[in-house]
C-alpha cells in the first residue's frame, strides 16, 4: 500500500502536465482545486477516524470519518468553487 500511495503525488503531477498540454491552463486550475480540496478532506478524515473507531468500533467509526471526509470535502469545495 505503501508504493500506491507514494505514487499518487507523481501521478497528480503528470496528469496535471497533460491536463496543461492538451486542455489548457483553466482545466488545470481546476483539477489542482479537485485534488487540493480531496487531500483536506482526507486530513480531515484521517484526524476523526482514529478516534472513532476506538470509541465507535470499526463499521460505526469508519461510517462517522466518512461523513466527516464528505462534509469536509463539500465544505472547501463550497468555499473554494468559482
Amino acid at each position: 500500500m505503501a508504493g500506491i500511495f507514494a505514487a499518487a503525488p507523481s501521478v497528480a503531477l503528470g496528469g496535471l502536465i497533460l491536463t496543461v498540454v492538451f486542455k489548457g491552463d483553466l482545466d488545470a486550475v481546476t483539477a489542482a482545486q479537485g485534488m487540493v480540496t480531496g487531500a483536506l478532506a482526507f486530513t480531515a478524515y484521517c484526524l476523526v477516524d482514529v478516534p472513532a473507531l476506538a470509541r465507535f468500533g470499526a463499521v460505526r467509526g469508519s461510517a462517522a470519518a466518512l461523513v466527516v471526509w464528505f462534509a469536509a470535502a463539500a465544505a472547501i469545495a463550497f468555499v473554494v468553487a468559482p
